[in-house]
């Protein structure tokens, strides 16, 4: 399908306008998306997208409007249940009373009353502060109802528990819902006040929107507006560590969390030992989820955008000689799981170098792993090797595609083969 080109320079003007104000990422594999949200908006004004721009620029009405089409409110109940599970078992049980947790991009506010559901069940005195660009998404998540559809990461015990069955679907029960408010809020801006005091913040699938500048921005305000001991919870399929050194990754069981450094030293700060950061679940979950056909060990660490590092940085990372001392070496020759850990582990330690050639190792044993290989490839890019990690994606893209539809979704632990396809475009 063609576009005119005048459609198109409204569309980069539009574009332009997106990344000042929310610092979203001009990135191709959002453009039609943006161009079917500008036509629709456009037409409901009664304007040609022209004149839609310049009403753009000066109705902040019109403006929400659009920010409202274009940001992805794709969520679920209980999505990464993994996360959770650590939450549950690991991070509440040390924290003060009354505990607060921010829900950062709630969307349509399935993770916030999640969220408050947990609390509810463990009988914690607490309560969850949902934010969002969206107004529409604020509005559905202060309405707390749901479709049928929506409710399937629920099981028939919560749904009877929490929920009261209404004629379009389910509607949460009060003692939950009122544990939950809702803020406006743009990451790009301070950190408002009702969020000042949550001990841990859920912000998971919101920063691959964003550009990498905005990220370490976000990251920054986090570190300086929050307390040192706050928890972060980031998207299964996202990482920081190409984005800021303010915090660090803490394994828990079958996922990571991150936590503040101790003394921030700029962007030459090392990690610490990465052995140090490891902590296992004390016992293992009661229902742990179903292991998935492609994705047998960890999501892949996709950073907040293509090859974006905080601060400055010598021409390539850090190399195999100037490991910390002490670190340990990650070349093991065990099965394709160690070899992952190792893998993150040198990412950890910012070796990632090291990162390369245990990644290999991985796809040489699982070559046609999308995992593997997508792992591959952002650590070449992380090294400065584009024209391998470009390789590593497009070979990433092969397999996946050849998985078929009914494996990609659940290899990547829920996140749409789409989205996963796009990004891997971006990268090639």
């Amino acid at each position: 399908m063609t576009h005119s080109p005048a459609l198109e320079a409204v569309i980069d003007r539009v574009a332009d306008l997106l990344h000042l104000r929310i610092g979203l990422r001009p990135d191709k594999s959002l453009r039609g998306r943006l161009r079917r949200a500008v036509r629709e908006e456009a037409a409901r004004h009664g304007q040609d997208p022209t004149a839609y721009l310049d009403r753009l620029t000066a109705d902040a009405a019109a403006l929400q409007g659009l920010m409202n089409q274009v940001t992805v409110q794709e969520t679920g109940f209980f999505r990464h249940p993994e996360q959770f599970d650590v939450l549950v078992r690991e991070v509440l049980p040390s924290l003060p009373r009354p505990v607060r947790i921010w829900s950062a991009g709630c969307a349509n506010g399935q993770e916030a009353y999640t969220l408050a559901m947990l609390l509810e069940e463990q009988g914690i005195d607490g309560a969850v502060v949902a934010t969002d660009l969206s107004t529409a998404a604020l509005r559905r998540t202060a309405a707390a109802r749901y479709h049928l559809r929506e409710v399937n990461g629920l099981s028939p015990s919560r749904l009877e528990r929490h929920f009261t069955r209404v004629h379009d679907g389910w509607e949460v029960g009060k003692a939950v819902r009122s544990r939950v408010s809702t803020v406006h809020h743009n990451l790009l801006d301070p950190l408002p006040p009702e969020v000042l005091s949550c001990q841990v913040v859920f912000c998971r699938n919101v920063l691959i929107y964003l550009s990498p500048v905005q990220v370490r921005l976000f990251l920054d305000r986090l570190a300086g507006g929050l307390a040192p001991t706050t928890t972060l919870v980031v998207g299964a399929a996202e990482t920081l560590w190409q984005a800021s050194d303010r915090f660090r990754a803490i394994r828990m069981g079958d996922t990571f969390i991150y936590r503040q450094r101790a003394a921030h030293t700029g962007a030459s700060a090392r990690p610490p030992r990465p052995e140090q950061e490891d902590r296992r679940p004390s016992a293992p979950p009661a229902a742990p989820p179903p292991r998935n056909p492609l994705r047998t060990r960890t999501s892949p660490a996709i950073p907040a955008a293509p090859a974006a590092r905080a601060g400055p940085a010598p021409t390539r990372p850090v190399r195999r000689a100037e490991r910390p001392p002490g670190a340990p070496e990650p070349e093991p020759t065990g099965p394709a799981d160690q070899l992952e850990t190792a893998g993150q582990l040198a990412i950890a330690a910012g070796d990632y170098d090291a990162a390369v050639v245990v990644f290999r190792k991985w796809t040489y044993l699982e070559p046609h792993n999308p995992v593997a290989l997508l792992h591959l490839g952002l650590a070449l890019e992380a090294a400065g090797d584009g024209g391998p990690a470009r390789r590593a994606f497009a070979a990433a893209r092969r397999a996946l595609v050849d998985a078929g539809p009914d494996h990609t979704p659940a290899g990547l632990d829920g996140y749409a083969a789409t989205e996963i396809l796009k990004l891997l475009d971006s990268r090639t």
